[in-house]
């Protein structure tokens, strides 16, 4: 089978890098759809919030799935790398069970770390961010298990979800953010 592939050269501090890009098509057997309601995710430096809709948008179930290795100021990167890889893939297992698509957000902390603050908290929390080492899992992850992944815009996520649901649920701002993905990825916000 013939298929198109890309070449990016990029030039960074360190030299030159390739990348390859290739069209590789959904396997057969794709059995997730968001007809019945989907997962959404919100990622966080030390968890990952995670929210189950129906195909209203109702929250069915929300949760926090922690990462001890990650977030805290003398952590363990690569623990918390695997811990969150092992999340992932849990995720992945109960969504694909379910038949329901995953959600995340597209987050791109690029320029907001070159434009780092004084608040020493703030600095860390963004240094820290693993999220796109979280990102490819999921796609890698969402591929293996046949899982449809959609990525929405995460603009105000966490605003919205205080007004709203975080009020009307008695859940915090970060299920209540996984929430307002979930409903993103619904078309319902």
């Amino acid at each position: 089978m013939k298929q198109a592939i890309s070449v990016r050269i990029l030039r960074r501090k360190k030299g030159y890098y390739v990348q390859f890009f290739l069209y590789l098509p959904k396997q057969d057997g794709w059995n997730t759809s968001s007809f019945e309601g989907v997962i959404g995710l919100d990622f966080n430096a030390d968890h990952i919030a995670l929210c189950e809709t129906d195909r209203k948008g109702n929250i069915i179930y929300a949760r926090r799935i922690g990462f001890p290795g990650l977030g805290r100021k003398n952590h363990n990167y690569d623990q918390g790398i695997d811990q969150m890889r092992t999340a992932i893939k849990k995720i992945t297992a109960e969504a694909r069970s379910k038949g329901k698509d995953l959600i995340i957000e597209d987050l791109d902390f690029s320029a907001k770390k070159s434009d780092l603050q004084k608040n020493k908290y703030y600095n860390r929390m963004i240094s820290q961010l693993a999220y796109s080492q979280y990102t490819q899992a999921v796609k890698r992850r969402c591929f293996k298990d046949n899982v449809d992944l959609k990525i929405v815009d995460p603009a105000y996520t966490s605003k919205k979800a205080e007004e709203t649901v975080c009020r009307e649920h008695g859940i915090n701002v970060h299920l209540g953010a996984a929430c307002i993905i979930a409903r993103r990825g619904l078309g319902l916000f």
